[in-house]
């Protein structure tokens, strides 16, 4: 009995979604099923996707960046992309930034012209940090890698950002692959010419112009003359938490607080030119030979004032010490009237001390000029240590802290440096810099 019961449920479950099926039921069901998860998910990318603004809002670009990668990942939606360029680029990614802010340009054909011109200065910026290789094939449709990373195929619209140094190109087609490495510069391209002897695909056809617009409706008559217009307000690319009506005039949507976007997608905030490009003080100065040369001599120079600053203190009180025990025992000795008349002569001739004092008034002549040489290199080391800290101080102020005017020449903006030398003078102590600026 309970083997024919199994049996006759193994049936039914075999059987019935069939029926359903038939009858045009079970579908709806799996359609409800599917649109109820693709909902959910749309849910969770546009919460991440404001998480991401507020954290970008607040300084916090790393948090930004995660939220935003979240988000697309959820739901591939490429208006994204321009925020999340925009994160990498500020939380010191630029090789992503670069290529996710060219994915966006591509992906958005519909961006408008504000989002369009914060993309391209995005990937400006993004290739004055990083290396950028060109990749040349002779054959279409290649599978082209860096390193081993696959970034489509050839032939390829955009360069490919990589981070300073060697690498290693590879393009593949029918079972054939050819290999080069290349030395990317910083803020410099790199071509990657890879042969592989094969004619390749075909190139596709340019795609099929857009239809044309559908003609305006009719004009419909005026509305009361109570009606309001009501700007739509900044929203999310997964849709605003309210998923029903309209919002009234002057209303707070649960998207208010986003970067401006309109039908194409996010526009994140213009880059501040004064801090948010402005690249780590610690990794501007590895690449600074002046910075080195100006902190090495402040260093230096900080070294010899310490020092020698201490040896003179140390000179004087020598000094004055030896001197008080001759003047306490002149003040005892008859030969020099009971120290009216001093046991020392000149400093500069041992010959003139009173006998029985040469000793003592050579020892004193040697403290004395041990300080005066102390405090002569004292000297010099402190104006070093001053040139050299206010020269770095101005160096980076100039050309790391100061927003730079952009140039269309591609002319490097720094000084140009010819020759840093030391000047040391019995009047004069200091550093000179020669050069063009």
């Amino acid at each position: 009995m309970k083997t024919r019961a199994c049996a006759t449920a193994l049936f039914l479950s075999l059987t019935v979604p069939a029926l359903l099926g038939e009858a045009g039921i079970a579908p709806d069901l799996m359609e409800a099923r599917a649109f109820a998860q693709a909902d959910a998910v749309t849910e969770v990318a546009r919460q991440r996707y404001e998480d991401g603004v507020k954290a970008f809002d607040a300084g916090r670009f790393e948090d930004a960046r995660s939220a935003f990668l979240q988000a697309y990942a959820l739901k591939r939606h490429p208006a994204v992309l321009l925020n999340l360029g925009q994160s990498e680029l500020r939380s010191n990614h630029p090789e992503d930034a670069g290529m996710h802010l060219q994915q966006f340009l591509r992906d958005m054909p519909s961006a408008s012209p504000d989002q369009k011109a914060v993309a391209e200065k995005g990937i400006a910026e993004a290739k004055k940090k990083t290396g950028h290789i060109v990749v040349i094939v002779d054959a279409n449709g290649a599978d082209v890698s860096v390193d081993g990373t696959s970034y489509g195929r050839s032939p390829l619209l955009n360069v490919i950002f990589v981070k300073p140094g060697a690498h290693t190109v590879t393009a593949t087609y029918g079972g054939k692959t050819t290999t080069t490495k290349v030395d990317a510069k910083q803020g410099s391209a790199t071509a990657a010419n890879l042969v592989l002897g094969v004619g390749g695909a075909a190139t596709p056809p340019p795609p099929p112009p857009p239809p044309p617009p559908p003609p305006p409706p009719p004009a419909a008559a005026p509305p009361p003359a109570t009606t309001t217009t009501t700007t739509t307000p900044a929203a999310n690319p997964y849709g605003s938490q309210a998923s029903t009506g309209t919002p009234p005039a002057g209303a707070t949507t649960a998207s208010s607080g986003l970067p401006p976007i309109d039908a194409g997608g996010p526009t994140p905030q213009e880059p501040d030119t004064t801090t948010g490009t402005r690249e780590p003080f610690l990794k501007w100065y590895t690449h600074k030979p002046l910075a080195w040369v100006g902190s090495g001599v402040a260093v230096i120079g900080l070294g010899l004032g310490i020092g020698f600053s201490i040896g003179a203190s140390v000179a004087s009180g020598k000094a004055d010490q030896h001197a008080a025990e001759i003047r306490t025992y002149a003040s005892t000795d008859p030969s020099t009237n009971f120290g009216k008349n001093p046991p020392c002569g000149s400093t500069e001739e041992a010959g003139s001390d009173l006998p029985g004092y040469d000793q003592a008034c050579g020892v004193l002549r040697k403290d004395l000029s041990d300080y005066d040489t102390n405090v002569a290199v004292a000297t010099t080391g402190w104006v070093l240590f001053g040139v050299g800290a206010i020269g770095t101080g101005v160096y980076a102020l100039l050309d790391w802290y100061l927003p730079k005017k952009s140039s269309t020449t591609g002319s490097n903006d720094g000084p140009r440096v010819l020759a840093v030398t030391p000047s040391v003078s019995s009047t004069y102590q200091g550093l000179g810099v020669v050069g063009t600026f």
